[in-house]
């Protein structure tokens, strides 16, 4: 089936958004802002404003992400069929 113009101009700036997710590092500022989140000081008078500018941020950041980027859990389907690893420990070999 043939593409529209509004189509192709969607799939391409789709994709110039997933490759901007990527190269910004993806979930690296998510982890940044929980790290920002443990220094607060939870006595200061702006706790409660600086917790929810970065809880706002990293909630927009997952959506984005979600809506962008594929699930893991997608990639991990891929892996659910492979028969499970025997790991035999060296206490168990002496037997």
């Amino acid at each position: 089936m043939a593409e529209t113009r509004a189509q192709k101009n969607r799939a391409i700036r789709k994709d110039e958004i997933r490759a901007y997710l990527a190269e910004r590092g993806r979930v690296e500022y998510v982890f940044d802002n929980i790290e920002k989140i443990e220094q607060l000081d939870v006595n200061s008078q702006g706790f409660h404003k600086e917790l929810l500018k970065i809880k706002t941020a990293n909630d927009q950041r997952i959506r984005m992400l979600n809506k962008y980027l594929p699930d893991v859990k997608e990639e991990v389907q891929d892996y659910v069929d492979l028969p499970p690893m025997v790991i035999k420990l060296a206490s168990d070999a002496a037997d």
